[in-house]
């Protein structure tokens, strides 16, 4: 080993210019197996290669997210570094034949498109982690950063099994791809990994990690994902500290509400590794100022400057401290590097309708959007068409969708319940009537969607009769609902409207955080702020005036909601002052009454 390190000094092609920053892009390494069936092991080669050059000081290294855009890209080096804003690209090739190895490197300088380092690695499959090792340890010193061997580190919680290894890269590689069938592949296969290694404690985090994501993507029941991430988090408390093991002690902090210390862990974990993308967005996504949170996500956008996810976020955070011209730009961006990305639509929709609230524009960008369907462009198509007053194209829409997949049914709530609205008041014809009810929706989802209209409407009684919630204490009540749906507060504030505050009063506490965020923005997230005020009692008179006078944020998962800001409980906090019901009319004639004149009643009594 000692030897190979030494030995780097032959495999030098040129020499690293000293003026430089030391900044690098690692690539994906190219599949050169002979049935291309190893692009997973390409891809986590290089990928463990970027994780131990991150964990040095004296490099700023690309993020993954930005460096694999360019996989199987025909991208000059030269022009990749200039994307990325390196010096330094490493590329590679990896050839896996059974148990023998070839890994192939170069080192190339991006301005000059000079190779400054470059070898050829014929080894077996046992030896993987020493040839990781010679080949970082070879990069540093092509770089002139002056280290010894052992300040080239392994990850804590790395297993030393090659077949484990394999099992785990394969896994992690499943897991990026994020949808339910993936993911059940990951599990299924990092469990393998764990089989071998018991002692394997990063495959055990990236298994939690999974089973965390599945919450969004499904793949696993919520009784085997929450019972599954329960055991790997009691599993992890015997392992070294690492920065995936300290991602997952900061979840279970905040899935237990203990919110002081999970913030604590999130900004632990960002520290230890502020490349992992996965690691910035999260811990990002806690923090408890938003100013803290723009300014760590421009300085992501260094590090990792192709994030779709990161400026999706920088967007919307531009939108909601009003900033439109910076969004803009960040859209323009996003537009150029993403075209028809599933993402970049969802940041568009963000702009047109929740902050411009063009519903022209928001359905031409619904039109014209070329890319892959995704659950936020189904919400949008079915009900934006509704606000427009395309009720048939809606319909048809939804009707071709649900013979599909009946499970879109969830995806369509906000345009159910517009739907449900338009025919309790007479606003369909008979036809549309008919098709609506003939919609292939289970009996569960139709019921569950006649409560939530109701609550809408501030009718508690169908909901409590489903729940039994009649006479219950506050303590009954949080044992009896699911804290994870809308509909308990959304019941509390009706109940406290009514005079018994008791419930609203127990939910404060899980309530804390997204309050204090509202407090911060003069509530520009969205209306739903004087809700959680409503709830605490801490809301002013001038603070509900000023979400009339500014232009609020609309609604993008529940599309149409704000519909019913005369009656529904999440506007209960604004109807504290005494102009609401006037303010809350210009603001209906100015949207929803102006885009469709049958979503809304001239007044309340219709």
């Amino acid at each position: 080993m000692a030897l190979a390190f030494i030995a780097y000094e032959k495999m030098l092609v040129s020499t690293a210019d000293e003026s430089l920053e030391r900044s690098i892009a690692v690539l994906p390494f190219e599949d050169m197996s002979p049935d291309k069936s190893q692009g997973y092991f390409g891809d986590g080669i290089a990928e463990e290669i970027l994780n131990s050059l991150a964990r040095l000081n004296q490099l700023v290294v690309i993020s993954r997210t930005s460096s694999f855009n360019f996989k199987d890209s025909n991208t000059d080096i030269r022009d990749i570094g200039q994307q990325l804003n390196v010096n330094y690209v490493l590329e590679g090739s990896v050839r896996k034949d059974k148990s023998q190895l070839r890994i192939t490197a170069q080192l190339i300088e991006v301005t000059s498109g000079a190779h400054i380092w470059s070898q050829t690695y014929d080894r077996t499959l046992n030896s993987i982690f020493a040839v990781q090792d010679e080949l970082t340890y070879a990069i540093t010193q092509a770089l002139k950063l002056n280290l010894l061997p052992d300040q080239v580190e392994h990850e804590a919680g790395m297993t030393s099994n090659p077949e484990a290894y394999e099992l785990f890269i394969q896994g992690r590689e499943l897991a990026y791809r994020r949808s339910s069938d993936s993911l059940e592949q990951a599990a299924d296969i990092l469990q393998q990994a764990i089989e071998l290694d018991p002692q394997f404690y990063l495959a055990k985090a990236q298994l939690h990690v999974v089973y965390g994501l599945a919450l969004f993507y499904g793949g696993f029941t919520e009784e085997l994902r929450q019972s599954e991430t329960e055991r790997l988090f009691w599993e992890l408390l015997a392992a070294p500290d690492f920065p995936l093991k300290t991602l997952v002690m900061a979840t279970q902090a905040e899935n237990n509400s203990t919110l002081a210390i999970s913030r604590v862990l999130y900004q632990q974990a960002y520290e230890q590794a502020p490349n992992d993308p996965l690691i910035q967005n999260v811990s990002t996504l806690r923090l408890d100022n938003y100013q803290d949170m723009i300014l760590r996500r421009e300085q992501i956008l260094k590090t990792n400057p192709q994030s779709q996810v990161n400026m999706s976020n920088l967007g919307f955070l531009y939108l909601v401290t009003e900033q439109p011209d910076k969004a803009q730009a960040v859209l323009s961006r996003m537009e150029r590097l993403f075209p028809d990305n599933s993402l970049n639509f969802v940041s568009n929709l963000y702009f047109s309708y929740a902050y411009q609230q063009d519903i022209e524009a928001t359905l031409a960008l619904i039109n014209d959007y070329r890319g892959e369907p995704s659950a936020d462009y189904r919400r949008a198509k079915s009900s934006v068409n509704i606000l427009s007053g395309n009720i048939d194209t809606a319909l048809d829409y939804m009707a071709e969708e649900l013979r599909q997949s009946p499970d879109y049914a969830e995806q369509f709530l906000g345009a159910f319940l517009l739907l449900l609205d338009l025919d309790m008041r007479g606003k369909l014809n008979e036809q549309q009537r008919l098709r609506f009810q003939q919609l292939p929706v289970s009996e569960s989802t139709q019921s569950e969607l006649l409560t939530y209209y109701k609550l809408l409407l501030g009718d508690e009684t169908l909901y409590e009769q489903q729940q039994q919630l009649a006479g219950v204490s506050a303590e009954e009540f949080m044992q009896r609902v699911d804290l994870n749906r809308s509909e308990p507060y959304d019941y509390a504030a009706i109940k406290k409207r009514k005079g018994d505050g008791s419930y609203a009063q127990v939910l404060q506490t899980s309530l804390a955080d997204a309050n204090s965020l509202c407090q911060q923005t003069q509530n520009k997230v969205g209306w739903w702020c004087a809700d959680l005020m409503y709830f605490t009692g801490d809301i002013s008179l001038q603070q509900t005036q000023s979400m009339f006078k500014r232009q609020p944020m609309l609604d993008t998962d529940l599309i149409g909601i704000e519909k019913f800001i005369l009656t529904a409980p999440a506007f209960y906090g604004m109807s504290l002052h005494p102009e609401f019901e006037a303010l809350a009319n210009d603001f209906l004639n100015r949207t929803f009454r102006k885009w469709n004149p049958d979503l809304v009643p001239e007044n309340t009594t219709e």
